[in-house]
């Protein structure tokens, strides 16, 4: 009897203990239901809030897109015409929707005109960098802005202070070479310009094929200096993207040099002859009103430049620069045809492709004109 009293508290006890843990999980599936049931609740509401903010955007005409930059931007369905915010934005605003430029950032000089279409010619000059006439832009109304360049803190950080100044969102596109293709694609589809925007960059990318085609052996590989201004003596390192021309057509840039903090360098006429390139290519100046079929004829006439093997070997050529440079200033999608002529230029025997109907096919395309025979020559020489 003894031993059933002893038995009976401790049976009473883990009746208890065991009522206490049944109750500790109850209350604890509890909070764990409420908390599960608030999150739900959020998750509902925050999509619900998505939900009404699409519905506002699209009933307002907008959509939100991922610019170049990896910037969210919210712009309008139907873009009328656009600010480009500096000279290579413009090239790729002519060449992709002419209709949809807003204007210039410079006065077009007569070379440009002799290409441009008539109607484009007048277009307003609202400046560029920090020449911008934003009291103009904002007059004009443009939809939206586009900035095309190197993609870079600097580069977004300019896109959103001029989304500021103007008012209106602004879209960044990289300006690289090798991206043309994808830029072109990406405005297309912001512009509603697909169509010529494929047309673009199947061509550009049918001239980075070619090229890569070309199998030049590495001890044919031609090295070229690449000169700008008036005297020829300023140059584009290896590497930098104001020669990165020569670098895709498999040339090697006698200039290995170190950049500075912009991506051109001086050098003097002694370290030009120690370079002693096989070809010279030459740009000119176009503030001073210097082609490069002038620039090239001052090295080829300058004595000092005499014992240089391009000079004695005539090879020292100017770049084209109908309507715009075909070699950089700007770095814009004329380089596209430029890496057609140089590489039809320096390998003539490793081409898989017929220069001068290329450059027609780009001009057709990328300017809207087509050229004639003569007027080809006339771009190549410089005489236009």
């Amino acid at each position: 009897m003894r031993r059933g009293k002893k038995i009976l508290p401790a049976v009473m006890a883990l009746t208890l203990a065991a009522g206490s843990i049944t109750g500790c999980s109850a209350s604890s599936a509890k909070t764990e239901t409420a908390k599960e049931s608030t999150q739900s609740q959020a998750e509902t509401k925050t999509a619900a809030q998505s939900a009404q903010a699409e519905e506002a955007s699209e009933a307002a005409g907008e959509r939100e897109i991922t610019d170049m930059a990896g910037r969210k931007v919210v712009v309008p369905d139907e873009v009328g015409t656009v600010f480009s915010a500096s000279t290579v934005t413009a090239i790729f605003m002519y060449t992709l929707a002419p209709d949809k430029l807003l204007g210039w950032n410079y006065e077009l000089n007569d070379l440009e005109k002799s290409v441009i279409l008539k109607e484009y010619h007048d277009l307003p000059n609202f400046g560029m960098g920090d020449s911008i006439n934003y009291e103009a832009v904002i007059a004009a109304g443009p939809t939206i802005a586009v900035n095309v360049g190197t993609i870079n803190d600097k580069m977004i950080s300019d896109c959103d202070k001029l989304s500021k100044s103007l008012g209106v969102p602004v879209v960044a596109v990289d300006g690289d070479l090798s991206a043309s293709a994808e830029a072109y694609r990406f405005m297309g589809e912001l512009l509603g310009e697909e169509e010529q925007a494929e047309k673009l960059a199947s061509y550009a990318e049918k001239t980075f094929a070619d090229i890569e085609k070309m199998e030049v052996p590495e001890d044919k590989k031609v090295r070229i200096y690449y000169g700008n201004g008036e005297d020829s003596l300023e140059t584009a390192p290896a590497g930098s993207a104001h020669g990165q021309i020569i670098d895709m057509v498999n040339a090697v840039n006698v200039a290995d040099l170190e950049m500075g903090e912009g991506s051109r360098v001086q050098i003097s006429a002694e370290q030009l002859l120690a370079w002693d390139p096989d070809v010279i290519v030459v740009n000119g100046e176009p503030k001073a009103d210097t082609s490069g079929a002038l620039a090239a004829e001052a090295i080829l006439a300058n004595p000092d430049y005499a014992s240089l093997k391009a000079v004695q070997d005539q090879q020292v050529y100017g770049t084209p620069n109908t309507p715009f440079s075909w070699m950089d200033r700007p770095m814009g999608p004329n380089r596209i045809v430029g890496i057609r002529w140089l590489s039809g230029l320096i390998y003539p025997e490793y081409l898989n492709y017929n220069v001068d109907e290329e450059v027609k096919e780009f001009f057709d395309l990328f300017y809207h004109v087509q050229l004639t025979d003569e007027k080809l020559e006339n771009i190549y020489s410089g005489t236009v």
